[in-house]
């Protein structure tokens, strides 16, 4: 597999990050014990760093020496992974303030690469044909037990906007699921129109190959498609859960392969 550079991975049409799912309050307040908002925000840097570093050379950092990456980050911002695990239960709770942290987050990485001189970042691929895959991220993901990264995290902002009217298929097999576990994965795909933020959410229950659909408001182009993927472990003992095959199709308003699957769930609407 061809290796990529660290700016690849985080550049301007986005990124997907495989990361546990950390979410801030937007009060800068937080309990006695729990890691603070400005803190957390260094912390997540190095911890989006780290997990770059282990998908690009994952034979480096087998074993103790993964382990060693996320101790190093503890020590430098003199934290224990107990400390860290606490803070991660609390702030899980806060999903829309995460994403302004994440946002931040990622600029701050965005801007330590480049200060490298690494190169200059793609695009994310924008196209008037009838069906284009605009996944530009990994194809295939693991969930684990007492893994530091169980949330696949994706972001999409084309510079010339998607046609008004689009309609994204997001697709993926997945197999590992345990009959004892309840509700074990959740996605969420969401489009922004302008004003409008359109949203579907799905619950995974079992194996095989799963497709959701979004369809978009007609008039308006679309700016922006992202959302999430993340484990729910409900204490449900499991080896791993696989997801592979990854595809975000992008269909022109009216195509036939959207109409020949109208079955799928219709987007609920959030202004």
């Amino acid at each position: 597999m061809p290796k990529t550079t660290l700016l690849e991975r985080f550049s301007k049409f986005g990124a997907v990050i495989f990361f546990p799912a950390i979410f801030l309050l937007a009060c800068s307040r937080t309990p006695e014990g729990i890691i603070p908002e400005n803190k957390m925000r260094k912390v997540l840097v190095d911890m989006q760093l780290a997990e770059a570093m282990i998908y690009m050379e994952p034979s480096a950092y087998r074993s103790t020496g993964k382990n060693a990456l996320y101790q190093s980050v503890f020590d430098k911002y003199q934290l224990t992974e107990a400390e860290y695990d606490s803070s991660l239960i609390w702030y899980g709770k806060h999903l829309d303030q995460y994403m302004r942290i994440y946002n931040l987050a990622l600029a701050d990485v965005k801007q330590q690469i480049a200060a490298i001189g690494d190169i200059k970042p793609a695009m994310a691929p924008s196209s008037n044909v009838d069906s284009l895959d605009i996944w530009i991220f990994r194809k295939y993901y693991e969930f684990y037990p007492h893994a530091l990264s169980n949330t696949i995290i994706f972001d999409l902002q084309p510079d010339d906007l998607y046609s008004s009217g689009s309609a994204f298929v997001l697709s993926m097999q997945v197999w590992g699921i345990t009959p004892d576990m309840q509700d074990p994965v959740e996605a969420h795909l969401k489009a922004c129109q302008d004003d409008t933020t359109l949203v579907v959410k799905r619950t995974i229950r079992q194996d095989g190959y799963h497709e959701i659909l979004l369809k978009t408001i007609p008039t308006k182009k679309v700016q922006r498609v992202y959302g999430y993927i993340r484990l729910h472990t409900d204490g449900a003992l499991f080896h791993k859960i696989y997801l592979d095959d990854f595809s975000l199709m992008k269909y022109k308003y009216g195509s036939p392969a959207i109409e020949r699957n109208d079955s799928l769930a219709a987007a609920n609407m959030e202004h």
